[in-house]
């Protein structure tokens, strides 16, 4: 099967190279699959790689490193909606969409998923989509980053599981004032500082996140779990 796969794939880019002389040329038998592989490749393979992957977070490590403040934005376009999903700059993430508990079976914070897993955590944040909606749109992602099915289906699955806590603890933190998004003229910390207490001096200065500057339009394609 791979190898007609590879045919096809080799007839349709003679097809792309030269697709003048492959309509001069007639409906041969030769023409006729070189047409019949662009069409595969156009119209079904193609979109597959068409999608644009979420590009690699610029992060910048408190002190010890057990937090992250993005340095740059982190834009997730969902499947082929239009619909992006903006992750500010200065927000910090810890990666706790992947859990601890998995952390032993090789799904440490730092893998092909880490990226969908910062915008689950923002979306664990903000709160503006219900739970599950933020969890289908973590399973969403990591479809879209190439992660296995195997490491989809298990952290998918444990943050249906055990997620609650986290959304909770997001939930009381925002009522106590406390942010998570370093507003721009705040985001040069010293490197020796731990977030904690960096997060402690913002809120003693009455320091409050910056007002979003984007819709939740993209609440909706949580609603399942296929990669619209």
């Amino acid at each position: 099967m791979d190898d007609v796969f590879e045919r096809c794939l080799c007839d349709a880019s003679v097809g792309l190279n030269n697709l003048t002389g492959v309509i001069k040329g007639g409906m041969t038998a030769v023409n006729k699959r070189i047409l019949l592989c662009m069409f595969v490749w156009l119209f079904i393979v193609g979109p597959v790689y068409a999608q644009l992957p979420i590009p690699p977070p610029v992060v910048k490590p408190f002190a010890d490193s057990r937090d992250w403040m993005l340095v740059e934005s982190v834009e997730y376009s969902i499947g082929y909606s239009g619909v992006i999903i903006i992750v500010p700059k200065g927000f910090v993430t810890d990666f706790a969409s992947i859990p601890q508990a998995l952390w032993s079976f090789g799904l440490s914070p730092y893998g092909r998923f880490s990226k969908a897993a910062i915008v689950h955590d923002y979306l664990y944040w903000k709160q503006d989509c219900t739970r599950e909606q933020a969890d289908n749109l973590l399973l969403i992602a990591m479809k879209e980053s190439g992660v296995s099915r195997t490491q989809q289906s298990e952290i998918y699955l444990s943050v249906r599981a055990g997620g609650e806590t986290a959304w909770e603890s997001n939930r009381r933190t925002r009522a106590a004032g406390l942010i998570k998004i370093i507003p721009g003229d705040r985001l040069d910390f010293p490197y020796e500082i731990n977030w904690p207490d960096y997060r402690k001096q913002l809120f003693d200065l009455g320091i409050t996140e910056p007002s979003p500057t984007e819709t939740s339009a993209y609440c909706s394609f949580g609603n399942s779990t296929d990669v619209p």
